[in-house]
């Protein structure tokens, strides 16, 4: 086994596990789970640049295109992530935000 093939097989293994750390990811785990994800996507883009570097971007997509495919998947599920907490945090701040008026009122009405 030559190593573009070896480097291209552990780049999608690498993909996998982050795939499913993502999968994963809860408000109770995202600390851990979420850190875990950027080491992993460190390790792959250390890899990736030694392939660019030694086959070029274009020989390396066109090796293995799947795995530029997985990447794109990757970087959505980063997106959708991110809009989830985004919206659990904001839907909390007006949970907070109608807490604090019902006790502006309550404290107004005594």
């Amino acid at each position: 086994m030559n190593d573009l093939q070896k480097k291209t097989i552990r780049m999608k293994e690498l993909m996998d596990t982050v795939e499913k750390s993502i999968e994963n990811l809860t408000t109770d785990n995202f600390n851990t789970n979420f850190k875990f994800s950027l080491d992993t996507m460190s390790e792959i883009q250390s890899i990736k640049k030694d392939l660019a570097q030694k086959y070029g971007i274009n020989n390396i997509a066109k090796y293995d295109p799947e795995m530029l495919i997985k990447a794109k998947l990757i970087e959505k599920s980063y997106d959708n992530i991110i809009e989830k907490f985004r919206r659990e945090l904001k839907k909390t701040e007006n949970q907070l935000f109608n807490i604090n008026k019902q006790k502006k009122i309550t404290n107004y009405i005594r």
